[in-house]
């Protein structure tokens, strides 16, 4: 599953795409209200919103299996980085991690070296281009299992990485997940940064049904 577009609310759309373009050196389309920032295969669209609070948002980066070192020491130049820097994730996702912020929106971002992809470094020296897509998206929700039902027999989404609990299960694959929370668990690695419902999109290929739901007011999952 490949998650192809995501429309996430800032409180400031200029500073929030200057920091994906200056910081991680990716391409950015602007335009009067938004702005498209081409991460992979993912375009993220950034809206404004002054209603939107920093820190209760997450997305993770895919990069590289082999390119979690690397990409924790060139990320470390570029932004904040939360946490005690990379850390090797359960062997049931397979992979490592360094998490860091969106400085100006405050959304908890992640790069995430999954090793069961095919995608490798190699000898290559890393940069923008190793930022492969969008792998995850944070969905704070009400009720966790009735959400993960409704993946299931709307998109066929299977629970990911362990059966998951009423506060935290993800769905998808290696390729591309929905973690849903409930609302105000702390995103990982903070303990000050809950998570909430926020108006989000997001859209889906490579899913077993087509269709949408509206898992919150104002949160709507698009899948093919």
């Amino acid at each position: 599953m490949r998650i192809d577009h995501v429309v996430l609310p800032v409180p400031d759309v200029r500073r929030s795409a200057a920091f994906w373009r200056d910081a991680l050196g990716l391409t950015v389309h602007e335009a009067e209200a938004s702005c498209v920032v081409e991460v992979g295969w993912t375009r993220l669209q950034l809206v404004p919103d002054p209603a939107a609070e920093p820190g209760t948002q997450h997305l993770a980066i895919s990069v590289p299996g082999d390119a979690g070192p690397v990409a924790s020491a060139w990320l470390r130049d570029r932004a904040t980085v939360l946490g005690d820097g990379l850390v090797e994730l359960s062997p049931s996702w397979d992979g490592c991690s360094v998490y860091f912020e969106d400085a100006p929106g405050g959304t908890v971002l992640e790069l995430v070296a999954r090793r069961r992809l095919p995608h490798r470094l190699g000898g290559a020296a890393f940069g923008p281009e190793h930022l492969l897509g969008v792998s995850e998206v944070g969905v704070p929700v009400a009720c966790v299992p009735t959400a993960r039902e409704r993946l299931a027999r709307g998109a066929g989404l299977r629970t990911f990485g362990g059966p998951g609990s009423p506060q935290f299960t993800a769905v998808g694959d290696d390729e591309g997940l929905l973690v849903l929370v409930a609302p105000d668990r702390p995103w990982f690695p903070t303990r000050d940064r809950p998570a909430r419902a926020t108006r989000l999109d997001v859209t889906l290929s490579g899913t077993r049904g087509r269709g949408a739901l509206l898992l919150n007011p104002g949160t709507l999952i698009s899948y093919r």
